[in-house]
Protein backbone atom coordinates (compact mmCIF):
# COMPACT_ATOMS: atom_id res chain seq x y z
CA UNK A 1 0.00 0.00 0.00
CA UNK A 2 1.38 3.00 -0.83
CA UNK A 3 2.73 5.30 2.11
CA UNK A 4 0.59 8.77 2.26
CA UNK A 5 3.10 10.55 4.27
CA UNK A 6 5.64 12.07 3.01
CA UNK A 7 9.76 11.38 4.97
CA UNK A 8 8.66 15.42 6.14
CA UNK A 9 5.71 14.84 7.44
CA UNK A 10 6.48 11.56 9.01
CA UNK A 11 9.37 13.96 10.87
CA UNK A 12 6.86 16.56 11.85
CA UNK A 13 4.19 14.20 13.23
CA UNK A 14 6.95 12.61 15.15
CA UNK A 15 8.18 16.53 15.99
CA UNK A 16 4.20 17.65 16.69
CA UNK A 17 3.46 14.44 18.77
CA UNK A 18 6.35 15.00 21.30
CA UNK A 19 5.98 18.79 21.29
CA UNK A 20 2.45 18.04 22.39
CA UNK A 21 3.60 15.35 25.10
CA UNK A 22 6.27 18.30 26.58
CA UNK A 23 2.88 20.74 26.89
CA UNK A 24 1.11 18.16 28.97
CA UNK A 25 4.14 17.75 31.21
CA UNK A 26 4.21 21.68 31.11
CA UNK A 27 0.86 21.51 32.55
CA UNK A 28 1.60 18.78 35.64
CA UNK A 29 5.04 20.65 36.50
CA UNK A 30 3.45 23.82 36.68
CA UNK A 31 0.31 22.68 39.52
CA UNK A 32 2.84 23.71 41.80
CA UNK A 33 6.31 24.13 40.13
CA UNK A 34 6.73 27.97 38.96
CA UNK A 35 6.41 28.98 35.28
CA UNK A 36 9.95 30.58 35.34
CA UNK A 37 11.43 27.07 37.24
CA UNK A 38 9.89 25.07 34.12
CA UNK A 39 11.52 27.17 32.09
CA UNK A 40 14.51 27.14 33.59
CA UNK A 41 15.26 23.45 32.99
CA UNK A 42 14.04 23.53 29.49
CA UNK A 43 16.77 25.97 28.88
CA UNK A 44 19.82 24.23 30.64
CA UNK A 45 18.77 20.47 28.82
CA UNK A 46 18.53 22.42 25.09
CA UNK A 47 21.84 24.38 26.01
CA UNK A 48 23.42 21.41 26.41
CA UNK A 49 22.22 19.30 23.65
CA UNK A 50 22.59 22.53 21.19
CA UNK A 51 26.00 22.67 22.51
CA UNK A 52 26.95 18.97 21.17
CA UNK A 53 24.93 20.05 17.83
CA UNK A 54 27.26 23.17 17.23
CA UNK A 55 30.56 21.48 18.22
CA UNK A 56 29.65 18.70 15.70
CA UNK A 57 28.96 20.76 13.36
CA UNK A 58 32.09 22.46 13.40
CA UNK A 59 30.77 26.11 12.94
CA UNK A 60 31.36 28.39 15.86
CA UNK A 61 29.50 28.74 18.91
CA UNK A 62 28.81 32.48 18.84
CA UNK A 63 28.08 32.94 15.59
CA UNK A 64 29.26 35.70 13.42
CA UNK A 65 25.94 38.32 13.52
CA UNK A 66 25.71 38.13 17.34
CA UNK A 67 23.66 41.29 17.92
CA UNK A 68 20.48 39.41 15.53
CA UNK A 69 21.75 35.91 17.34
CA UNK A 70 20.92 37.65 21.00
CA UNK A 71 18.14 39.00 19.49
CA UNK A 72 16.58 36.09 18.22
CA UNK A 73 17.36 34.38 22.04
CA UNK A 74 16.03 37.23 23.55
CA UNK A 75 12.51 36.96 21.70
CA UNK A 76 12.81 33.26 22.01
CA UNK A 77 13.14 33.53 25.75
CA UNK A 78 10.09 35.74 25.97
CA UNK A 79 7.80 33.75 23.53
CA UNK A 80 8.51 30.49 25.51
CA UNK A 81 7.84 31.74 28.75
CA UNK A 82 4.59 33.28 27.86
CA UNK A 83 4.01 29.89 25.99
CA UNK A 84 4.48 28.15 29.54
CA UNK A 85 2.41 30.39 31.16
CA UNK A 86 -0.66 29.73 28.91
CA UNK A 87 -0.61 26.33 29.44
CA UNK A 88 0.16 26.55 33.00
CA UNK A 89 -3.11 29.18 33.36
CA UNK A 90 -5.42 28.18 30.73
CA UNK A 91 -6.78 24.66 29.28
CA UNK A 92 -4.52 22.81 27.17
CA UNK A 93 -6.33 22.87 24.35
CA UNK A 94 -7.31 26.36 24.19
CA UNK A 95 -3.75 27.66 25.32
CA UNK A 96 -2.88 24.79 22.25
CA UNK A 97 -5.67 26.71 19.67
CA UNK A 98 -4.67 30.40 20.56
CA UNK A 99 -0.64 29.92 20.42
CA UNK A 100 -1.47 27.89 17.17
CA UNK A 101 -2.58 31.03 15.71
CA UNK A 102 1.08 32.52 15.49
CA UNK A 103 1.33 31.42 11.40
CA UNK A 104 -0.84 34.62 10.83
CA UNK A 105 1.06 37.04 13.04
CA UNK A 106 4.00 35.83 11.11
CA UNK A 107 2.37 36.46 7.73
CA UNK A 108 1.46 39.77 8.60
CA UNK A 109 4.61 41.07 9.96
CA UNK A 110 6.70 39.66 7.32
CA UNK A 111 3.78 42.03 4.96
CA UNK A 112 4.43 45.10 6.93
CA UNK A 113 8.17 44.89 8.02
CA UNK A 114 9.48 42.90 4.72
CA UNK A 115 7.21 43.69 2.18
CA UNK A 116 6.09 40.07 1.67
CA UNK A 117 2.68 39.70 -0.85
CA UNK A 118 -0.05 38.61 0.82
CA UNK A 119 -2.94 38.01 -1.87
CA UNK A 120 -6.05 38.03 -1.69
CA UNK A 121 -6.53 34.16 -0.13
CA UNK A 122 -3.65 34.97 1.89
CA UNK A 123 -5.54 37.92 3.23
CA UNK A 124 -9.16 35.66 4.04
CA UNK A 125 -7.19 33.51 5.70
CA UNK A 126 -5.68 35.93 8.01
CA UNK A 127 -8.78 36.83 8.98
CA UNK A 128 -10.56 33.85 9.49
CA UNK A 129 -7.56 32.88 12.23
CA UNK A 130 -8.24 36.35 14.01
CA UNK A 131 -12.14 35.71 14.31
CA UNK A 132 -11.22 31.64 15.53
CA UNK A 133 -8.76 33.64 18.17
CA UNK A 134 -11.52 35.79 19.42
CA UNK A 135 -14.11 32.87 19.41
CA UNK A 136 -11.88 31.29 21.66
CA UNK A 137 -10.83 33.95 23.88
CA UNK A 138 -14.70 34.36 24.41
CA UNK A 139 -15.09 37.78 24.52
CA UNK A 140 -18.49 39.35 26.24
CA UNK A 141 -20.00 40.51 23.08
CA UNK A 142 -19.83 36.82 22.02
CA UNK A 143 -20.62 34.94 25.18
CA UNK A 144 -23.37 37.49 26.37
CA UNK A 145 -21.47 38.16 29.77
CA UNK A 146 -19.89 40.85 31.18
CA UNK A 147 -16.20 39.62 30.25
CA UNK A 148 -14.19 36.40 29.27
CA UNK A 149 -14.52 32.93 30.73
CA UNK A 150 -10.43 32.67 30.65
CA UNK A 151 -7.54 33.89 32.80
CA UNK A 152 -7.68 37.44 31.71
CA UNK A 153 -4.30 37.60 32.45
CA UNK A 154 -3.92 33.77 30.97
CA UNK A 155 -5.12 35.41 28.04
CA UNK A 156 -3.32 38.85 27.44
CA UNK A 157 0.25 36.72 27.85
CA UNK A 158 -0.90 34.03 25.66
CA UNK A 159 -1.87 36.74 22.38
CA UNK A 160 1.27 39.01 23.41
CA UNK A 161 3.47 35.27 23.06
CA UNK A 162 2.36 35.14 19.69
CA UNK A 163 3.46 38.45 18.83
CA UNK A 164 7.08 37.32 20.24
CA UNK A 165 6.74 34.37 18.16
CA UNK A 166 6.56 35.31 15.25
CA UNK A 167 9.19 37.89 15.86
CA UNK A 168 11.44 35.08 16.72
CA UNK A 169 10.21 33.35 13.70
CA UNK A 170 10.77 36.40 11.15
CA UNK A 171 14.48 36.45 12.60
CA UNK A 172 14.90 33.14 12.15
CA UNK A 173 14.36 33.52 8.52
CA UNK A 174 16.86 36.43 8.40
CA UNK A 175 19.63 34.61 10.08
CA UNK A 176 19.25 31.16 8.13
CA UNK A 177 20.50 33.19 5.09
CA UNK A 178 24.57 33.24 7.33
CA UNK A 179 23.98 31.21 10.12
CA UNK A 180 24.06 27.67 11.22
CA UNK A 181 21.29 26.52 12.07
CA UNK A 182 22.68 24.61 15.27
CA UNK A 183 24.12 28.40 16.31
CA UNK A 184 20.94 29.75 15.52
CA UNK A 185 18.85 27.10 18.23
CA UNK A 186 21.91 27.68 20.36
CA UNK A 187 20.96 31.22 21.31
CA UNK A 188 17.27 31.25 22.60
CA UNK A 189 18.33 28.22 25.40
CA UNK A 190 21.47 30.18 26.13
CA UNK A 191 19.27 33.27 26.72
CA UNK A 192 17.04 31.34 29.34
CA UNK A 193 19.32 29.79 31.25
CA UNK A 194 20.57 33.14 31.73
CA UNK A 195 17.82 35.42 32.13
CA UNK A 196 15.57 32.85 34.03
CA UNK A 197 16.83 33.01 37.30
CA UNK A 198 17.15 36.48 37.46
CA UNK A 199 13.31 37.21 36.63
CA UNK A 200 12.10 33.76 38.74
CA UNK A 201 10.26 34.67 42.25
CA UNK A 202 9.37 31.39 44.53
CA UNK A 203 11.45 28.77 43.45
CA UNK A 204 10.87 25.40 45.22
CA UNK A 205 12.30 21.71 45.33
CA UNK A 206 10.20 19.72 42.76
CA UNK A 207 9.01 16.50 44.24
CA UNK A 208 10.13 12.99 42.44
CA UNK A 209 6.85 12.97 40.18
CA UNK A 210 7.82 16.47 39.38
CA UNK A 211 11.03 16.17 38.44
CA UNK A 212 10.27 13.33 35.81
CA UNK A 213 7.84 15.76 34.46
CA UNK A 214 10.67 18.50 34.18
CA UNK A 215 12.72 16.08 32.62
CA UNK A 216 9.76 15.59 30.28
CA UNK A 217 9.09 18.65 29.23
CA UNK A 218 13.05 19.57 28.33
CA UNK A 219 13.58 16.35 26.58
CA UNK A 220 10.07 16.45 24.45
CA UNK A 221 9.94 19.83 23.41
CA UNK A 222 13.70 20.07 23.03
CA UNK A 223 13.90 16.42 20.87
CA UNK A 224 10.26 17.50 19.29
CA UNK A 225 11.87 20.73 18.16
CA UNK A 226 14.70 18.90 16.49
CA UNK A 227 12.75 16.11 14.56
CA UNK A 228 10.10 19.60 13.52
CA UNK A 229 13.14 21.54 12.41
CA UNK A 230 14.22 18.19 10.33
CA UNK A 231 10.66 18.01 8.69
CA UNK A 232 10.79 21.93 7.81
CA UNK A 233 14.73 21.31 6.28
CA UNK A 234 13.04 18.56 3.83
CA UNK A 235 9.29 19.72 3.22
CA UNK A 236 7.83 22.88 1.88
CA UNK A 237 5.92 24.55 4.90
CA UNK A 238 2.61 24.59 3.08
CA UNK A 239 2.15 20.84 2.53
CA UNK A 240 2.87 19.91 6.32
CA UNK A 241 0.58 22.59 7.76
CA UNK A 242 -2.24 19.89 8.03
CA UNK A 243 0.14 17.80 10.19
CA UNK A 244 1.05 20.61 12.71
CA UNK A 245 -2.78 21.31 13.26
CA UNK A 246 -2.09 17.90 14.82
CA UNK A 247 -0.85 19.62 17.46
CA UNK A 248 -4.44 20.53 18.53
CA UNK A 249 -5.99 17.59 18.76
CA UNK A 250 -3.30 15.92 20.64
CA UNK A 251 -4.06 18.84 23.14
CA UNK A 252 -7.45 18.01 23.35
CA UNK A 253 -7.04 14.25 23.91
CA UNK A 254 -4.40 14.55 26.66
CA UNK A 255 -6.58 17.40 28.60
CA UNK A 256 -9.21 15.36 28.82
CA UNK A 257 -7.61 11.93 29.35
CA UNK A 258 -5.24 13.62 32.33
CA UNK A 259 -6.68 16.77 33.42
CA UNK A 260 -10.24 16.60 33.10
CA UNK A 261 -10.47 19.22 30.86
CA UNK A 262 -13.21 19.02 27.76
CA UNK A 263 -13.36 21.28 24.96
CA UNK A 264 -16.18 23.26 24.61
CA UNK A 265 -17.73 24.62 21.61
CA UNK A 266 -16.23 27.24 21.65
CA UNK A 267 -12.84 26.07 21.66
CA UNK A 268 -13.85 23.52 18.68
CA UNK A 269 -15.46 26.55 16.61
CA UNK A 270 -12.28 28.46 17.14
CA UNK A 271 -9.68 25.80 16.80
CA UNK A 272 -11.24 24.45 13.57
CA UNK A 273 -11.53 28.69 12.15
CA UNK A 274 -7.97 29.02 13.07
CA UNK A 275 -7.07 25.39 11.51
CA UNK A 276 -8.85 26.53 8.12
CA UNK A 277 -7.05 29.60 8.15
CA UNK A 278 -3.09 28.29 8.60
CA UNK A 279 -4.21 25.78 5.79
CA UNK A 280 -5.39 28.37 3.52
CA UNK A 281 -2.68 30.74 4.50
CA UNK A 282 -0.12 27.69 3.36
CA UNK A 283 -2.48 27.10 0.05
CA UNK A 284 -1.55 30.58 -0.54
CA UNK A 285 2.22 30.03 0.26
CA UNK A 286 2.71 27.60 -2.34
CA UNK A 287 0.43 29.27 -4.76
CA UNK A 288 2.58 32.08 -4.97
CA UNK A 289 5.87 29.79 -5.14
CA UNK A 290 5.45 27.45 -7.58
CA UNK A 291 5.59 29.67 -10.81
CA UNK A 292 8.86 29.81 -9.96
CA UNK A 293 9.67 26.02 -8.85
CA UNK A 294 11.99 24.19 -11.30
CA UNK A 295 10.32 20.79 -9.82
CA UNK A 296 13.58 19.41 -9.49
Amino acid sequence: MRNWLTPGMRLMLLGTFLFSLGSLCIKLAGERVPTMEILFVRGIVGMGLCWLIVRRSGAGVFGTRRVMLALRGLTGFIALFAEFYAIVHLPLADATVILFSHPVMVAVLAWVVMGERLNLVGAGAVLTSLVGVAVVCRPGFLTGTSGPELDPLALAVALGGICFISVAILTVRSLARTEHPAVVMFYPPLIISLAAPLFAEGWVMPTGAEWLMLLGVALFMNVGQYYMTKGYAVESAARISAVTCLEIVFAAIWGASFLGEIPDGWTVAGGLLIVIGTLALGTSARDETAPGESGG
